[in-house]
């Protein structure tokens, strides 16, 4: 178990979080700490609860019980479209990109929540509106160069390969220069080079601007050599949690995966 560093607090800060729907327990008990500055890895197989606990610190999910905290703060009362503006942003399972628009239009829909003022503002203040979409752009194409886009920022993202769109994803949600970046299974649907190329780029926005990363996955590989700490869940429940050489030889997180323990 990784003990929390004095000089790494936690940023995100779940305890005994519970979830039920009718009858069934989707989150029992749930307790997961996320140390600012860190990548933490949150894997467990398929029904272990991962994207519903997301769902949770997203707002999107009311928790039947427990706390959630970020940044010292109460994020149950917060709404979903609230949490752009505290620095948390996210990414989706399944891609929820415009097809038809370009990349670089994808990821300013990303930073619309930045943009102060509202419709009446852009038009009394023009000059201040087009200021802003300046920058706004500027921070869509700076987005764009670790994720390995900058040459196809004005390309349709119809044609961009499935690896590539799901840049394009990462890019939208750091554009805006999140505390807290929330990954929701991110190595799906992609191949051993892209995942390699993934692994490179979050390491490389994390060290650029002292990320602090959520990674939900089922690949406990993915996280070697990337995450500094890792919790496991299965059936809604923390079943192990430490290092990710740690968790992969967890007797517990074996049997989960494979069905029976070493």
């Amino acid at each position: 178990m990784i003990a929390q560093s004095p000089h790494a607090p936690a940023l995100l800060d779940l305890q005994d979080i519970a979830v039920r729907f009718g009858g069934v327990s989707a989150l029992d008990g749930v307790k997961l700490s996320v140390n600012a500055g860190h990548i933490h890895g949150l894997i467990g197989p398929n029904g272990a609860g991962k994207t519903t606990l997301l769902n949770v610190i997203c707002r999107i999910v009311a928790p039947t019980a427990g706390i959630l905290r970020y940044d010292g703060r109460d994020l149950l009362p917060v709404r979903a479209d609230r949490l752009s503006a505290l620095g948390i942003s996210r990414t989706f399972q399944n891609l929820a990109l415009i097809n038809d628009a370009s990349v670089i239009d994808n990821v300013l829909i990303g930073l619309h929540a930045h943009r102060p003022g509202g419709l009446l503002d852009e038009l009394v203040f023009l000059r201040r509106g087009w200021r802003h979409e300046r920058e706004a752009r500027a921070l869509a194409a700076a987005a764009l160069e670790p994720v390995g886009l900058a040459d196809l920022a004005e390309v349709p993202v119809s044609r961009l390969s499935y690896g590539q769109r799901k840049m394009v994803e990462l890019a939208r949600a750091w554009a805006g220069k999140p505390h807290l970046l929330l990954l929701d299974e991110p190595t799906a649907g992609l191949n051993s080079s892209e995942i390699a190329r993934l692994k490179e780029t979050l390491l490389k926005v994390r060290a650029a601007d002292r990320l602090t990363v959520l990674v939900i996955t089922h690949h406990v590989e993915f996280l070697i050599g990337m995450a500094d700490a890792v919790t496991v869940l299965e059936l809604g429940r923390t079943i192990a949690a430490g290092t990710p050489d740690e968790v992969r030889h967890d007797p517990r997180v074996i049997e989960a995966y494979i069905g029976t323990a070493e």
